[in-house]
């Protein structure tokens, strides 16, 4: 157990003490919409690189009827588009750019059976990281309608009057 020394500064340490017992404010919360929407896009851009290095594989050997350039080239602008659109989660059509993405996901299966099944799973994700995040949204603005509701209640409690 240590002590502070005493400090023969006077008003000016006591202000200073005064001011760091004052609770910093805490950061806003960011929307639970835009945290799910985000990693799951994110997290789908790292799949989408291993499904492109999978179908890479298949095109470079002969499994698949496709150029594997054109394999590789198209699974890369599908990963950093998924990065892309990661980041514009905040604008309305950011949005818009990750529902269209889950599409190309979907169509990969055409290549490879399994990246579909993959899509799904993401697709499934993305659905749910929507419903969840708007739902977990809705009831922290109630909470804190219902919490500054209660701020004003008591603040409007009538004092002590003339009687």
């Amino acid at each position: 157990m240590t002590s502070e020394p005493m400090s023969s500064q006077g008003p000016t340490s006591q202000s200073r003490d005064e001011s760091t017992d004052a609770a910093p404010r805490p950061r806003p919360q960011r929307p639970a919409t835009l945290v799910f929407t985000q990693a799951v896009l994110a997290l789908q851009a790292f799949v989408a690189l291993f499904a492109t290095l999978v179908a890479w594989s298949f095109a470079h050997h002969g499994l698949l009827d496709a150029p594997a350039g054109v394999v590789a080239a198209g699974g890369i602008a599908l990963m950093v588009l998924l990065g892309y659109a990661a980041g514009q989660q905040k604008k309305r059509w950011g949005r818009m750019l990750g529902w269209i993405l889950q599409v190309p996901m979907l169509l990969g299966g055409l290549l490879v059976p399994a990246i579909a099944v993959i899509g799904a799973v993401f697709l499934g994700l993305w659905i749910l990281g929507l419903r969840l995040g708007s739902r977990i949204d809705r009831e922290r603005k109630e909470r804190d309608e219902a919490a500054a509701r209660a701020d004003r209640d008591a603040a409007a409690v009538p004092g002590e009057g003339p009687a």
